[in-house]
């Protein structure tokens, strides 16, 4: 029970360390009955360096592997939002839509499909090279546009462009 115990308290102190950044440790004063290290709790916003130029430029600056290229699958949510999610695939893969895989997701986190029966297929319509991630090989990365069907291959209500495609307007 006091091994239990025991390690349930270093982890919860591991824990709560890993949180801690290494530079405001900083040892106690003399006065101080204990020779522990004192530790500070980060402030909620710690910078900006999600916006800095030289983070994105060192990232961006990172080679793509030379057999792969990245597919940027985009839909738009219930609400109307754009919604994306990004695929790795060989370059032969993107050479026409036929070729391009359709991909799911869980409809329920987007507004589209209620919890109990959620999937949500990505049917590719458009291919488009990717401005936002260009290469400077002879590979280009694509935007690859999607209609939201379900399994069965029926689009779903939030997907407008798809049902003003499919929809008679001859027959009343």
């Amino acid at each position: 029970m006091k091994l239990s115990s025991a390690l349930y308290g270093l982890m919860a102190t591991a824990t709560v360390s890993a949180f801690v950044p290494s530079a405001p440790f900083a040892r106690r004063s003399a006065s101080s009955s204990s020779s522990a290290l004192q530790m500070t709790v980060l402030k909620p916003t710690t910078g900006r360096s999600q916006l800095d130029p030289s983070v994105i430029d060192r990232y961006s600056a990172l080679p793509y592997p030379s057999d792969k290229i990245l597919a940027e699958y985009v839909w738009i949510d219930a609400d109307g939002n754009c919604r994306s999610k990004t695929r790795t695939l060989p370059p032969s893969k993107a050479a026409s839509l036929e070729s391009l895989p359709k991909w799911n997701f869980d409809g329920s986190s987007t507004g589209q499909a209620p919890g109990d029966d959620s999937e949500v297929i990505l049917k590719p319509c458009r291919i488009f090279k990717d401005p936002f991630r260009p290469r400077h090989d002879k590979l280009s990365n694509i935007l690859v546009m999607c209609d939201t069907c379900t399994p069965a291959g029926v689009p779903l209500p939030s997907n407008t462009r798809a049902v003003g495609k499919y929809h008679d307007f001859t027959s009343g």
